[in-house]
C-alpha cells in the first residue's frame, strides 16, 4: 500500500490558525517615528504623577499601535492632531486617578537644570578669575559660595583650580533643592497613611 502526504511540500510552513504568522509592521519614516516619539514622550510627562508607572507603559503602548495603524492610510501630523494635545490626552487618561503621586520626572529635571546653571556660573567666574590674573600675574584666591577657587599665571605656566568638600556637598544640596518641591516628593509619605 503506497501512502503519499499530499502536504509534503507544505512541511516548512505553519499549519493555518496556529498563530505563528509574522505581523508585518508598517514602515514609518524617520521623521514620521520622530513626530511620534516625541508626542509620546509629551504625553507621557503630563501622565507622570497621574497614573502608576505599568498603567503609563500601557497607556503608551495602546497610542504607539493606535498611531501606527491609523498612520498607514493618512498624513502622522494629520493622526497626532487627531489626538488633540499631549496635555489634553493625558488629562482624559488620568480622570479618575489618584493623582497624589510625586512626579520624579520634574524632580529630576529641576535638579539637573539648576546644576548646570550652578556649574555654568562657576565656570564664568573662574574664567573671569584666570582672566584677571593672565593680565595681572600671579596667585589669586576667592570663593564661590562655599568653593575655594584658584588662578595662577607665572612664566611657567597658567591654571586654575578648587579645593574644599564643597566642591560635592554644595552640588548636591543644591540638587536636593530644585528636586524636593518640583518632583512633590513629600507624598510618598502622605500615601503610607
Amino acid at each position: 500500500m503506497n501512502v503519499t502526504d499530499t502536504n509534503a511540500g507544505d512541511m516548512n510552513q505553519p499549519p493555518q490558525g496556529s498563530g505563528t504568522t509574522p505581523v508585518r509592521r508598517p514602515k514609518i519614516r524617520w521623521r514620521d517615528a520622530l513626530a511620534r516619539e516625541r508626542y509620546l514622550f509629551a504625553v507621557d510627562l503630563h501622565l507622570d504623577g497621574r497614573v502608576p508607572a505599568r498603567v503609563r507603559k500601557r497607556i503608551l503602548a495602546d497610542l504607539r499601535h493606535s498611531i501606527e495603524v491609523d498612520a498607514e492610510g493618512a498624513q502622522l501630523q494629520d493622526v497626532l492632531a487627531g489626538l488633540g494635545k499631549p496635555c489634553e490626552l493625558a488629562a482624559n487618561y488620568a480622570e479618575g486617578a489618584d493623582q497624589s503621586r510625586p512626579l520624579w520626572t520634574a524632580g529630576v529635571v529641576a535638579a539637573l537644570c539648576l546644576l548646570l546653571v550652578y556649574w555654568f556660573f562657576l565656570f564664568a567666574f573662574t574664567m573671569g578669575m584666570l582672566a584677571v590674573t593672565m593680565q595681572a600675574g600671579g596667585e589669586f584666591h576667592a570663593r564661590f559660595f562655599f568653593l575655594n577657587v584658584m588662578a595662577f599665571s607665572q612664566d611657567d605656566g597658567v591654571g586654575i583650580g578648587w579645593s574644599g568638600n564643597a566642591a560635592l556637598w554644595f552640588p548636591l544640596l543644591l540638587a536636593a533643592i530644585a528636586f524636593i518641591p518640583a518632583s512633590r516628593a513629600w507624598r510618598v509619605f502622605g500615601r503610607r497613611r
